[in-house]
């Protein structure tokens, strides 16, 4: 059940939400309203200028609806002149655009035959080898080869022609010229070694060649290929991009990828692999085919096991991994540049996947804040009781009489430290930068924060002098685990995310009896605004009878004196998410190292 102060703060909350709603409206409206009279007021003012100057006031419209008055005749001329020569200029770039979208068609035509040309290649290859090694009577295939071959040149050298018609528009049209001219050589060497294989075939009387012959004449005319020397690429077939995902990310076992001597981001390196090899192949489709899957097929898992902040770390850091690679071997000039010689062999050759970085960074973002999720709502429970209510000084009672009780829920600070070490420790063991790690340890300070305040503030029976010191030193408790972790260094603002909470705890602390001691005040709690000081200011109750409660000079010498702090809200958002920042170095990789597990079943890929 929830407690009178959270009904209390929620229902507050709500009234100042709506009351900004309806000023905002309100002030959206009267802009709106202004804009209007003052374009009404301007024309008015031209019309009367013309008027009194003896010219006419009839407008000229022009595009948008903008109404324009000329000086006189000759300027009314110009103008309409200068309108008619922009309808011109927009027909033409109309034209422009239907004809290059009609250039942009034909040269799809272009690609579209080639690929056909280059399938009906192996098709035709395939046949005839296999009609030279089964058929028992020689002759009959000598003829129906050379019907194949005649008919093959006809059909080549006429698709040639028209291709040689087309005008080479683009520089992408040229390659394609070009590929067809290589694909044309390459026939025309195909019918030269088919020709050599019918002169091989040997003819008997009888017309049958015996099959073990045949056999012993195939294993004589075998090429042997050489061992190549493998280049860091794994060869996905098409057809097996399912197989992939499905072994490699949805039903992955992260134990196979994660045990002693396993290189860190494996399962992103070898994704990229494959990529790299589609590229390697100049094989656009299967580019976009395996990034598409691969970014689905996480987008899947980390959905289905987002409260699991193992299996989201994991694959934060994969996916971390994986943008890593594609922009340091990119192959741009920027990160291109900063690779030693060996490594500028592994950058991609052909296709610019720029486009494919936001997507990936968008899904790291995501889960980065699925984890920071999960984190706050396991934090959340134990923060009031643990570090507002929890006595941890031993021998100092600071529960105020007639103040709400104060339930031991058998939270306290260490708990706390605990849960901040456990998400720590995870970050580090998948190899998380630290760039990152400082951002997520101040995201969640930044929650703890927030939520310490908004209770304090809600809560009289928490202000007060032996409160604040109590506070404070629990806060103490989690900016000594900071500082041994060594997140605080290099001015990474990680202890600021806890800033209005310290201070806080601090003017609860100083003395406040007098105008004399305001000025210490206003320079201490530089974190707090207004709202919120004159809030903890009134709130304040005497700790003995020998205190007095904070007089209204002194909180208005505050007020008065308190620079202007961005947002006045009383409240803090602990569900604030802040935006995460990417840092890039150049990390010594090198892909020929990479191995498969066996447990990942990936025989199916082919190491080039």
């Amino acid at each position: 059940r929830k407690t009178q102060g959270e009904e209390r703060y929620e229902a507050l909350e709500r009234s100042m939400n709506a009351q900004i709603e309806v000023e905002r409206e309100h002030h959206q409206k009267m802009l709106i309203e202004n804009g209007n009279l003052q374009r009404q007021l301007q024309e008015l003012q031209t019309i009367a200028e013309l008027k009194e100057a003896g010219t006419p006031t009839t407008p000229i419209v022009v595009n948008g609806g903008d109404k324009i008055y000329p000086v006189d005749e000759n300027e009314r001329k110009r103008l309409e002149e200068i309108i008619i020569e922009n309808v011109e200029l927009k027909e033409n770039l109309d034209r422009m655009t239907d004809e290059l979208m009609d250039a942009i068609d034909e040269q799809t035509l272009m690609r579209t035959k080639y690929e056909q040309m280059e399938l009906k290649l192996n098709n035709v290859k395939d046949s005839l080898l296999r009609e030279i090694i089964q058929t028992r009577n020689p002759r009959q295939a000598q003829d129906k080869i050379r019907s194949h071959l005649d008919s093959l040149r006809v059909e080549l050298f006429s698709d040639v022609a028209k291709f040689n018609k087309h005008n080479i528009k683009t520089e992408e049209d040229a390659v394609l010229q070009s590929k067809v001219e290589t694909l044309a050589g390459e026939n025309i060497k195909l019918l030269d070694d088919i020709n050599r294989l019918q002169n091989a075939i040997p003819f008997m009387s009888g017309n049958v060649v015996s099959e073990k012959k045949l056999t012993r004449q195939e294993s004589l005319s075998t090429v042997r290929q050489r061992k190549q020397e493998f280049r860091g690429m794994f060869a996905c077939k098409k057809g097996d991009d399912s197989k992939l995902v499905k072994r490699l990310i949805t039903q992955l076992k992260t134990e196979h990828v994660t045990g002693p001597g396993c290189m860190s981001g494996l399962t992103a390196h070898i994704m990229f692999m494959c990529v790299r090899y589609a590229d390697h192949c100049n094989d656009e489709g299967r580019i976009q085919e395996l990034l598409t899957a691969i970014i689905s097929g996480v987008t899947s898992v980390t959905r289905k096991q987002s409260r699991d902040p193992v299996i989201s770390t994991f694959w934060l850091t994969n996916c971390l991994t994986l943008l890593h690679d594609l922009t340091q071997f990119s192959g741009e000039e920027l990160y291109h540049n900063r690779l030693t010689p060996a490594m500028r062999d592994f950058a991609l050759k052909n296709y610019d996947l720029s486009d494919y970085r936001p997507l990936l960074s968008d899904q790291c973002i995501n889960i980065y804040h699925t984890i920071v999720k999960t984190a706050q709502d396991e934090l959340q429970p134990m923060l009031v009781p643990g570090m507002l209510e929890h006595d941890s000084i031993p021998g100092m009672n600071t529960s105020f009489s007639g103040g709400r009780k104060q339930t031991d829920k058998g939270y306290d600070t260490g708990m706390i430290v605990n849960r901040l070490q456990f998400y720590l420790q995870l970050l580090n063991s998948q190899s998380i930068s630290i760039n990152i790690v400082r951002q997520f340890i101040g995201q969640l300070l930044y929650s703890i924060n927030a939520t310490l305040l908004n209770n304090l503030i809600l809560r009289k029976d928490l202000c007060h002098w032996s409160k604040g010191i109590q506070i404070r030193y629990n806060l103490s408790q989690v900016e000594q685990w900071v500082r041994e972790q060594g997140l605080d260094l290099d001015d990474s603002g990680v202890l600021t995310s806890l800033s209005e909470i310290r201070q806080a705890s601090q003017l609860l602390q100083m003395n406040k009896s007098s105008v004399e001691n305001a000025g210490a005040i206003v320079e201490t709690c530089y974190s707090l605004n207004t709202m919120q000081l004159q809030k903890l200011l009134m709130l304040y109750s005497p700790s003995s009878e020998f205190e007095e409660r904070v007089p209204q000079e002194v909180i208005k010498y505050i007020l008065n004196h308190k620079p202007i702090k961005t947002g006045t809200k009383l409240m803090m958002d602990p569900n604030k998410l802040h935006t995460l920042k990417f840092s890039y170095e150049t990390r010594d990789i090198d892909f020929t190292m990479v191995t498969l597990p066996s447990g990942l079943k990936l025989d199916f890929l082919e190491k080039y």
